[in-house]
């Protein structure tokens, strides 16, 4: 499987003007922590961490000192941004337990008593919808717990809602640590506000805020993230009234926090010339300091000291081991576009090598999509430009040899044809085709490679087919909100798994979440394999760096599209999954 996600992390405990910076953990050969919180009294950070294994969340907290290291929450389900509360004895965190969903959680220390507090019968949202829940923050009296969330918003596309990727729609709310009392805080109609923190008389919330479009590019690469405006703002939190905004000019704020006792805001820039942390109120201790990837600051409660966390955004090696959320099976690292070959033992990927070529640089271009011959022989590929490249250059399939001395034309070059997949006899290929001059989606089409005959399959958006192992079926994704009608327009994306026959016959729909689905493929057993945003983000949307879609989870599903389950719980975006039975792997 393929996971887009940095892969290490380091925390690092500063003066607040950057200097006399130190790991705050030393001797670790790889290092993967992140969200750190200063305690309110000032003796415990807490922090999330990957130690256990690349992908899985479990929450810590660890002296100043980098002395008395505690695990506070260790399952197997993802846990992050824990927070204690001001009399050292309650946990507040994130966590997808039993639901697959990020929740607002509330950890006794004391008896190890954990409550969710926002999926009970009196805070439970639309199940359909976003329902996601972030960065929770206690009130300084310990009463309340603030946090963000996207429930009950609307799953959305970036560009307008015509954009394949989710934008997110995020507003305050506080609740009780008891679970009562459940409100919305403050909320700006498209707009996304975030990470709250309290002042510390406990009347105001802190948070960031941004377009609701604009957070898809703020966790794009740093060009993109430069491009995007944000502000930090502050809100009465008894009449959800009077709103300051405490920052001006055109980049991205976050990760903000009243400074001690003083109205001195620390938040951090995202990208640019001036990213990394700065204040409102510069002064002799708070001076501004940059830093690449340095991330989601947190000050100590005097306000003279700081912790951070700064990515590294390395590619992990081929084979790498992750955390394995299905016992049965050994979890991988592997490029995209995964194809296994039985006959050889051999895998085919689609792997991003050193070039200038700006399409293929950007990953947007390049060989797509392998598919072996039967017998392996033989790869099929698309090699052009694809996504939106798709209406602005042709792509053709070529077969060619698996030793590499000698490919063919198949699909001649005058449309964008793409993303190939053998029938199991080895006789056909199906594919999509698109009209590139044109902007019209093509449909699925069948190559017979032994008469040269090219017949329909499908006239719909649809895309990344896929032969089932008895060539009974084949799958593919397709976006169901467009139709003939609208020729190169559309206005909504959808996306969701189908199968149909080779014959073009029992056409099925197998999957109907609300959010994207897609990227299937059929699993050695017959089962089908896909990405899903069904559950939602794991963070907010905007803190994310270098990557498309930070909610995407593969799961696993029957062939009709009974028994759907998760296959992996990371913060990550995790795609392209492809099982590998241990009898090859002997």
């Amino acid at each position: 499987m393929n996971r887009i996600g940095p892969t290490a992390s380091q925390l690092y405990v500063a003066n607040a003007d950057g200097s006399n910076a130190r790991p705050l953990m030393g001797n670790q050969s790889a290092p993967f922590d992140f969200h750190a919180s200063w305690s309110p009294d000032g003796e415990w950070i807490t922090f999330s961490s990957e130690r256990r294994a690349d992908g899985q969340s479990d929450i810590y907290r660890i002296k100043p000192d980098g002395t008395g290291l505690e695990t506070l929450v260790q399952t197997d389900w993802f846990e992050d941004a824990g927070v204690l509360s001001p009399d050292g004895t309650k946990l507040a965190y994130v966590s997808t337990y039993g639901n697959w969903t990020a929740n607002i959680w509330v950890k006794d220390l004391v008896t190890g008593v954990t409550r969710n507090l926002t999926d009970t019968p009196t805070t439970r949202g639309d199940k359909a919808l976003p329902q996601g829940h972030f960065r929770p923050a206690w009130s300084p009296d310990g009463e309340w717990i603030a946090f963000s969330s996207d429930r009950n918003t609307d799953w959305t596309g970036h560009s307008d809602g015509t954009g394949w990727e989710h934008t997110q729609t995020l507003s305050i709310y506080i609740i009780r640590s008891n679970g009562s009392d459940f409100r919305r805080a403050v909320s700006e109609p498209g707009y996304s506000l975030g990470s709250p923190q309290w002042s510390k008389d406990g009347s105001r919330i802190l948070y960031n805020v941004l377009t609701t479009e604009d957070t898809y590019a703020a966790h794009g690469v740093s060009q993109q993230s430069q491009s995007v405006s944000g502000q930090i703002a502050s809100v009465d939190v008894a009449t959800g009234l009077d709103v300051i905004t405490h920052t001006s000019g055109g980049s991205l704020k976050v990760g903000q926090q009243w400074i001690g006792n003083s109205g001195n805001i620390g938040y951090v820039i995202k990208a640019g010339s001036n990213g990394g942390i700065n204040y409102t109120l510069p002064d002799a201790t708070h001076k501004a300091f940059n830093g690449t990837y340095l991330r989601n600051p947190s000050w100590s409660p005097n306000g003279t000291k700081v912790v951070y966390e700064v990515y590294t955004w390395d590619v992990r090696p081929a084979g790498k081991e992750l955390f394995n959320w299905d016992n049965e099976w050994d979890y991988r690292f592997m490029d995209v576009f995964p194809q296994f070959n039985n006959a050889t033992g051999r895998l085919a990927i689609t792997q991003n090598n050193e070039t200038e070529l700006g399409y293929v640089k950007s990953g947007t271009g390049g060989a797509f999509q392998p598919t072996w011959a039967p017998d392996g022989s033989q790869l099929a590929v698309g090699l052009g430009t694809w996504f939106f490249g798709r209406n602005t250059n042709p792509a053709t399939i070529y077969l060619a040899n698996a030793t590499g001395d000698g490919h063919v034309n198949l699909t001649g070059g005058a449309l964008n044809a793409g993303f190939p997949s053998f029938s199991p006899d080895g006789t056909r290929i199906v594919y999509r085709l698109w009209n590139w001059e044109t902007g019209v989606p093509l449909g699925l089409r069948i190559l017979d490679l032994t008469t040269g005959a090219t017949t329909n399959l499908t006239w719909g958006w649809d895309t990344t087919p896929g032969w089932s192992p008895d060539g009974e079926r084949i799958v593919f994704t397709r976006q169901v909100n467009w139709t003939a009608e609208y020729g190169s327009r559309w206005y909504a994306d959808r996306y969701d798994v189908m199968t149909i026959r080779p014959d073009g016959t029992e056409l099925t729909a197998v999957t109907d979440s609300l959010a994207n689905d897609a990227h299937a493929v059929w699993a050695y057993d017959g089962r089908i394999m896909y990405n899903s945003g069904m559950y939602g983000f794991r963070d907010e949307c905007a803190l994310f760096d270098n990557t498309f879609q930070p909610y995407g989870q593969i799961m696993v599903m029957d062939a009709d599209g009974s028994n759907k389950r998760m296959l992996t719980d990371s913060m990550w975006e995790d795609s392209m999954p492809l099982y590998i039975p241990r009898e090859f792997l002997q």
